[in-house]
């Protein structure tokens, strides 16, 4: 958990609210109590959302839990707002939770509503208190000012790679249920858990001013510094002992790393199966060779292999190489043609995959279940599947 340990009579009167969360959690910490956060990062929404009346309306949403005995509120500099409950303040909390995504768009809701645990996201936690300080000298300094975005060099980047092997990656998280949806919604029934780093929010914290995107060796290089940790983190040995199935994107040269490795050398054959990892299907396309040998390699081992196709028609050129993979994962958007039209039956020939093999992500409006039902997809992940209860 981070170092910091603001006090009430270093900082000026806006950050005692930080001071106090930050008291809050470290007493958590130390007590081994279980607690539950929600987080509303007012300062990680674009800056014309942060005022008006949509910001009015998402403060007024939060003021039941400022009245509820179970749970303590707190204002950081900036505007976040933060709760803490106790276990049996859950119900409370999550449905809190969902009234403030409902009220965002969906690529809003996942950058600024989160919801943690104490003690195990202490670290995640405490995140948010720094870049809420770090706020206050901003203001102090009257630096409100976003600076230009530059692009990355070889230093920044490397001072990048050193933050990631230290930076608790939880918070980067975006962990959504996979689960198996019948038309009408019976019958659900989770299948997997789906844990993907959002690059764009790793660079925003440790390359605070730069522009990943103006260096795409640079983006490759970090996207694979990502996955080495991620890797590292699943090899600990209390991950693993209470391992689920989990879905991991990784890059396919990832596969032939020490931190790979090292996993596959901890994790017994048993376990294996519950390790299914995704692909990109630019990546795979660009490098056929180096896929086929990490493909054997990973399926030898016993791990699933799901493909990653960001369109519809993206997987449609994956026929000679989709063999290989037991998933296929699309992305829903509002460019996929109409459930009727003759382009989805043509695709649904060429994916030619059964029902319990395709995903369809980004499933955050009742149309993309709609669409994945009309086409005979069954399993789904976004924000309406994170609200359903699954029987298993």
């Amino acid at each position: 958990m981070s170092s910091v340990a603001p006090t009430a009579a270093a900082l000026p009167v806006e950050a005692l609210g930080a001071v106090a969360l930050s008291n809050a959690i470290r007493d958590a910490v130390a007590l081994g109590e279980e607690r539950l956060v929600l987080m509303l990062r007012f300062s990680a929404l674009p800056r014309a959302r942060r005022f008006g009346t949509r910001a009015e309306l998402l403060r007024e949403a939060w003021e039941p839990l400022n009245s509820t005995a179970r749970i303590r509120g707190f204002k950081l500099p900036g505007g976040d707002l933060v709760a803490i409950g106790l276990p049996n303040a859950s119900d409370a909390l999550e449905q809190q939770r969902q009234t403030l995504l409902s009220m965002l768009e969906p690529e809003e809701a996942e950058k600024a509503v989160y919801m943690l645990r104490l003690p195990q996201q202490a670290a995640a936690v405490m995140a948010a208190v720094e870049d809420s300080l770090g706020m206050v000298a901003a203001m102090r300094a009257m630096a409100l000012e976003e600076p230009e975005n530059r692009m990355v060099d070889a230093a920044a980047l490397a001072s990048a790679e050193r933050g990631l092997t230290t930076a608790d990656l939880s918070i980067f998280f975006r962990r959504q249920k996979v689960c198996w949806l019948e038309p009408g919604g019976q019958n659900t029934k989770l299948f997997w858990e789906d844990r993907r780093a959002e690059l764009a929010e790793v660079c925003e914290r440790l390359l605070p001013g730069y522009d990943i995107s103006l260096t795409p060796a640079f983006a490759q290089r970090l996207i694979q510094c990502i996955d080495r940790r991620q890797l590292s983190d699943i090899a600990r040995p209390e991950e693993l002992r209470h391992m689920r199935a989990l879905a991991l994107p990784l890059r396919v040269e990832s596969l032939f790393s020490t931190e790979f490795l090292r996993l596959d050398s901890l994790m017994p054959q048993s376990q294996r199966h519950k390790l299914i990892i995704g692909l990109d299907a630019e990546d795979v396309l660009a490098a056929p060779d180096l896929f086929e040998l990490a493909r054997h390699f990973a399926k030898a081992r016993g791990y699933r292999l799901m493909i990653e196709a960001a369109s519809p028609f993206a997987a449609t050129v994956m026929s000679g190489l989709r063999g290989g993979f037991d998933f296929l994962r699309l992305k829903w958007s509002g460019e996929f043609p109409g459930a009727d039209s003759a382009a989805t039956a043509d695709l649904r020939k060429k994916i030619a995959q059964a029902a319990e093999h395709v995903i369809l992500a980004g499933a955050d409006r009742p149309a993309a279940i709609a669409w994945g039902w009309e086409v005979g997809i069954r399993m789904f992940q976004g924000r309406l599947i994170e609200s359903q209860r699954p029987a298993a």
